[in-house]
């Protein structure tokens, strides 16, 4: 049966529209990130009513060492992470004839990881829980542009994908233990240990669910490296718990790379 042509023709339209929105949050994403990460004080930035509630977080959160880089190391892995993702938007945003649209799915699992991404930290200062929900939001979402069962995958091998993923993994369960320490009286080492565990179990299930994207697996090592790099000096224990989650998960590298 012949196709409806206006039906096609606004289908395609959709398709650039979504691909237009999706490159506009990219940018977005980019902008909230450097704006929080180069603040001298993010709450100064915030309504009072959430600014006043950002005294009460604990200052040694661990999610902030990668949304507030201390160490050069993870600079480059937010720079990285900025330039890939920019990339990946206007790269997209071209008009390309041997390149089609991603599929509109595709566009709005992406669309919802970004937007996600550049309201939980500012969300996250004054209301913890919701931040961090908000961050599992964006994690999942990613996991399902890679894992859609009817997309043409080129998503799933894009490093770009596994870039992205790779952080949103290391931060969501980062900002758990960030949670976890500010909701519990438990040693904020313990609270590492427990995301650490849960990161190291989700990163394994996650690269098994993108085979064709070593970018994941890379990405969660170089943060975790990152991690112990910049708190060799203030909190060895943490910085030897992510040296050993680093560890466990070289195997895994070198299984989807060969």
């Amino acid at each position: 049966m012949p196709r409806n042509p206006r039906r096609v023709g606004a289908f395609h339209y959709m398709q650039r529209v979504a691909t237009l929105v999706m490159t506009v949050m990219s940018l977005a994403f980019v902008a909230s990130g450097m704006k929080f990460a180069l603040a001298a004080r993010p709450d100064a930035l915030l309504p009072q009513q959430f600014a006043a509630l950002y005294g009460d977080l604990d200052p040694d959160g661990l999610a902030e060492i990668y949304l507030r880089p201390q160490h050069p190391a993870m600079w480059i892995m937010l720079m990285i992470l900025w330039v890939t993702v920019l990339g990946f938007a206007l790269r997209e945003a071209w008009p390309n004839k041997n390149r089609p649209d991603l599929q509109l799915a595709d566009l709005l699992l992406l669309i919802a990881a970004l937007t996600a991404g550049t309201i939980w930290p500012w969300v996250a200062v004054g209301a913890p829980l919701v931040g961090f929900l908000l961050c599992v939001t964006m994690l999942l979402a990613l996991i399902a542009a890679g894992r859609r069962n009817d997309s043409d995958g080129r998503l799933a091998r894009d490093p770009t994908l596994g870039v992205f993923a790779g952080w949103a993994t290391v931060l969501t369960f980062a900002a758990f233990s960030s949670f976890l320490s500010d909701a519990m009286p438990i040693p904020v080492e313990l609270a590492t240990l427990a995301g650490a565990i849960l990161s190291c179990s989700a990163a394994i299930a996650i690269q098994l669910r993108l085979p064709n994207n070593p970018a994941y697996t890379v990405t969660v090592m170089f943060a975790m490296l990152a991690t112990a790099a910049t708190m060799i000096e203030t909190n060895p224990p943490i910085a030897v718990i992510s040296v050993l989650s680093m560890a466990a998960l070289t195997f895994l590298l070198v299984r989807v790379t060969t």
